[in-house]
């Protein structure tokens, strides 16, 4: 009965209609919607909660046993983008992502002693890497990409070091590592320009 009476409330003032509006058009009696506001009755016949929930446009059992405002709340800050939280991403500098640093530490451990940046997406091992000069013709100084720590065999650019020639390289799709080639991992987005600015 609590909820019926906190959920009337809300709809009334949150959907601009008064007690004479509601009355009118759901074809309630205005004695009962009273009743019911003031906290006066214990039991409501399920045919007025049913006119009363049709009106506003919700389910019978809804306007029974859910807080309506909180849900309305709930609801109003999901994204249509899906409701992500973001995942803190531990920063490495170029140079640094072909340490044994950044191969063998667990990322947790690394987002307690590392500037940090923060990602919307899927997967775990991910780790941003903080450009320190050009490369391959699309990638620049201050250019920041988050990536998948390891080599998954999918279609996904992978970043990759060569160790004989000292550079890096991306391979647009699966590559095993070999002496020569050292796979960092895939690369989930880019963002171009200083992360600062």
């Amino acid at each position: 009965m609590e909820y019926l009476r906190k959920n009337l409330q809300y709809l009334l003032e949150s959907r601009g209609e008064t007690r004479v509006s509601l009355c009118e058009q759901a074809g309630v009696n205005r004695t009962t919607i009273y009743n019911i506001l003031d906290g006066r009755v214990q039991r409501v016949h399920a045919s007025t909660i049913q006119k009363i929930s049709d009106f506003f446009g919700i389910s019978y059992r809804e306007i029974e046993t859910t807080d309506v405002a909180e849900k309305e709340r709930c609801n109003a800050t999901v994204s249509y983008d899906g409701n992500m939280n973001p995942c803190a991403v531990p920063i490495f500098t170029q140079s640094e992502c072909v340490s044994a640093e950044f191969f063998e530490s667990k990322i947790g451990l690394l987002t307690t002693g590392r500037q940090l940046t923060y990602y919307f997406g899927f997967g775990a091992n991910i780790v941003a890497i903080l450009l320190e000069y050009n490369f391959s013709d699309k990638y620049h100084i201050n250019d920041l990409l988050i990536v998948r720590r390891g080599n998954y065999n999918n279609d996904n650019p992978k970043l990759c070091f060569n160790q004989k020639q000292g550079k890096f390289q991306i391979n647009e799709c699966y590559i095993n590592s070999s002496e020569d080639v050292i796979v960092i991992g895939d690369i989930m987005e880019v963002r171009y320009g200083n992360i600062n600015e």
